[in-house]
């Protein structure tokens, strides 16, 4: 191999990636700087390696040197891809790469230690060993593009898939939860279309606004001071809230509140996932009511047979008092009223012993009705209060026990004679469909709040002054143990409407018969 190939192969190989780190750029910008070495995550020594694998093939051009010197190059495209550069930019470090030793190569033949001859002889091997370089790495970022397609697509195919599972979560979301969306200041973004059927507003009236729109001012501020608190440190806030729809009806929800917080933990928005739970609730406090009864029941038992044995002795002895004396005694017949009636106060509480065995037979409500209305007619006249009634001209038989279904029907009428202290009209109508038999009791007195029509049937609680609620707890449990339902409708200052409902006669045989 000739001298000068010798010479100039030992001059690249002391080449180094310092040299043209920074360069005079041929784009004739000063201090040009090569990415490679300022952005990129590559080692310089493989730069060096570079110039050596060129001055060894130039000192020695055998095959064995050829293929040295490509499997560097493959080792050293791979190398590049690491250091994440893109193919201009491993092209541009060639194109570098060769302008430092064509630069080494002028100052050569500049101080004449090589003639133009053996310039253009080298130029000639470098060019066909950077054509190589090039096509190898051509080669090399092919199959990386391609790789990186196939990933591409596998990454496409699971973003796809990822969109179609949130789609599906959106939709569940939206049709099993009542679902909104609120950002840092607590300003609904998004409500689903339960949200609004609920609360009555439409997607227009709650954009933009807090969720104190639906606010029903049961809780204190400390409750949602807490709810602030949680959901401000990252946490997940569960708990259940009454709140209020548009037309004033209320709703106890079971709520979990979700915070999204950015990179610094601060929380940027946050979504509200509620259920209904108010037939729940309700459920709840009727059974709290059931066992209220249940330990009256067991009370009243043990207070009416205390009070029954003293009482039965006394009015016998009053009796005698009267049979055996010649000049009857004074006030015998008021003690003996008075014994009475507090016998009939222990039959009603009564009601609530158990066990306690009736025996229904078939009674007529219009007969039962006509015999209140006639018993109340001189009280309701002294208090100016007219009673209208309409029954059906067919008579209304259920199966029950008479003498409680009057007393329901006497408390119920003597409570709205009690409620119009200005005088006014009772409105009376018994009805009868294949469903249901409907008692109405229609007043136009002084009415009661929603929170007192809550609490009525509930042991000791009253409206009235000089009442003890005994009356319409003891009618409450008669009309349950007939099977039947009472429903109150009342406004203040606008009357109470009383709607006794029993399942018809008619239906159970139309079952029976199917």
């Amino acid at each position: 191999m000739s001298k000068h190939y010798e010479y100039i192969g030992s001059k690249i190989k002391e080449l180094s990636g310092e040299i043209f780190q920074r360069i005079e750029s041929p784009f004739g910008q000063d201090n040009f700087f090569n990415p490679i070495f300022e952005e990129l995550d590559f080692p310089s020594h493989s730069v060096e390696n570079l110039f050596i694998h060129i001055g060894e093939f130039l000192i020695s051009q055998t095959e064995e040197h050829k293929m040295n010197f490509v499997k560097f190059v493959e080792v050293f495209g791979l190398q590049l891809i690491k250091s994440k550069a893109s193919l201009d930019q491993s092209i541009h470090f060639l194109y570098l790469t060769r302008y430092s030793i064509i630069d080494l190569l002028e100052l050569e033949v500049l101080h004449e230690r090589i003639s133009i001859k053996n310039y253009f002889e080298v130029i000639k091997i470098i060019e066909y060993l950077f054509q190589l370089i090039s096509k190898t790495l051509l080669n090399i970022y092919s199959v990386e593009m391609s790789d990186i397609k196939i990933a591409l697509d596998e990454s496409k195919e699971d973003l796809k898939m990822t969109l179609r599972e949130y789609a599906d979560l959106e939709r569940a979301l939206n049709e099993a939860t009542i679902f909104a969306i609120s950002d840092h200041e607590d300003k609904i973004l998004y409500a689903n279309d339960k949200f609004c059927n609920l609360y009555q507003y439409t997607i227009e009236e709650l954009i933009g606004k807090t969720h104190d729109i639906y606010s029903s001012h049961f809780h204190p501020p400390a409750f949602f001071h807490e709810i602030w608190e949680t959901i401000e440190s990252g946490n997940v806030w569960k708990g259940e809230i009454l709140n209020q729809a548009k037309d004033g009806t209320k709703y106890w929800l079971d709520t979990t509140i979700i915070p999204f917080v950015d990179s610094n933990g601060e929380r940027y928005k946050h979504i509200s996932i509620q259920y209904d739970i108010t037939e729940k609730r309700n459920s709840e406090e009727t059974l709290r009511n059931t066992e209220k009864l249940s330990m009256i029941g067991e009370l009243a038992a043990g207070i009416a047979h205390e009070i029954r044995n003293p009482l039965t002795t006394i009015r016998g002895f009053v009796q005698l008092m009267n049979q055996n004396g010649k000049e009857p005694y004074y006030y015998t017949d008021t003690i003996l009223d008075e014994i009475d009636r507090i016998n009939f106060i222990v039959s009603e509480l009564m009601i609530f012993a158990k066990p306690h065995q009736i025996q229904y037979n078939e009674c007529n409500i219009n007969n039962i009705l006509t015999s209140v209305i006639k018993f109340l007619e001189p009280e309701a006249n002294l208090k100016n209060v007219e009673i209208e009634y309409e029954f059906p001209i067919e008579d209304v038989i259920i199966s029950g026990e008479r003498n409680q279904l009057k007393q329901v029907l006497l408390n119920l009428l003597k409570n709205s004679i009690e409620a119009m202290p200005s005088g006014g009209k009772i409105y009376i109508l018994l009805e009868r469909t294949t469903q249901n038999i409907v008692i109405t009791i229609k007043d136009e007195g002084i009415g009661m709040e929603t929170e007192q029509i809550k609490k009525l049937g509930e042991p000791f609680f009253t409206t009235k002054q000089d009442g003890n609620g005994l009356g319409l707890m003891v009618s409450y449990k008669i009309i349950q143990n007939h099977k039947g339902s009472i429903h109150v409708n009342s406004n203040l200052n606008q009357g109470t409407t009383f709607t006794i409902s029993f399942e018809s006669p008619q239906k159970n045989k139309i079952v029976h018969e199917s």
